[in-house]
């Protein structure tokens, strides 16, 4: 066997590892705009890389055949490469958007492990429904001390805002009246920047909708923005556009 044979089979093994992994990552953890926004395309071109070069490059390079401690050498860099794909989808995974939280007048995407749940009130299911982001309101409280408070804690303390503060989140049903308030029509993408209106008319063209029955909202990832799209009757998201949303 030479040297380009083995590269080419451990080029096979490594891409079916690494479509196994995107479709994990793209379809269950990262739906529609989040994989995007949430920063996870650019570390999984990171982890492509890593593979590519112990898996299929070194494997080239230190195969010879008759070599003294070859099948060693070629497991050594198989457990390297397992490792890499371990590690890099534990990460991807605890990153994922678990809460889809609106706070003020934008959506909020929140890893289960960024929010602090040790004030979660009764009657909240944070459990993740499906492959989408639990739908939660953070309310902002009413009372002026607290206000006062909660601005000295996030402004001065450096401590988290409402949405990831369980203290002051409600069932989404709750906040719809004030979700539906601070949308705006959709047809305002349609009068905005070039990116806007394309991702806006390619969305309602591709199912005939009409633009009037649906409002939308800024959703804020780790790396970037996008559009949430809300039926403007019932107020609860239908999709999410990779645009700018401001």
């Amino acid at each position: 066997m030479t040297r380009l044979r083995v590269f080419q089979l451990r080029l096979l093994a490594s891409a079916a590892l690494l479509l196994l992994v995107f479709g994990i990552v793209r379809l269950l953890w990262y739906p529609g705009a989040h994989f995007a926004i949430s920063g996870a395309y650019k570390q999984f071109l990171v982890l492509a890389g890593v593979v590519i070069v112990i898996g299929p490059v070194l494997s080239a390079l230190v195969y010879k055949p008759g070599k003294k401690g070859l099948v060693f050498d070629l497991a050594v860099l198989t457990g390297v490469e397992l490792l890499a794909v371990v590690a890099a989808t534990t990460l991807l995974f605890l990153r994922q958007p678990h809460f889809a939280v609106f706070a003020v007048d934008r959506f909020e995407a929140v890893a289960y492990g960024e929010a602090d749940l040790s004030s979660l009130p009764s009657g909240i299911d944070i459990r993740r429904p499906g492959h989408a982001p639990r739908l939660i309101h953070a309310r902002m409280p009413e009372d002026p001390a607290t206000v006062s408070r909660l601005i000295d804690e996030t402004v001065l303390m450096g401590m988290a805002d409402i949405d990831r503060r369980s203290e002051f989140w409600e069932p989404y049903p709750s906040g719809i009246p004030t979700i539906k308030a601070a949308a705006r029509p959709l047809a305002d993408l349609l009068e905005g920047s070039e990116q806007q209106r394309r991702a806006a008319s390619d969305w309602l063209e591709s199912g005939s909708k009409e633009v009037s029955d649906y409002i939308f909202l800024p959703l804020r990832g780790r790396a970037s923005d996008a559009v949430i799209v809300l039926d403007a009757d019932v107020g609860y998201p239908v999709a999410t556009l990779v645009a700018d949303p401001w």
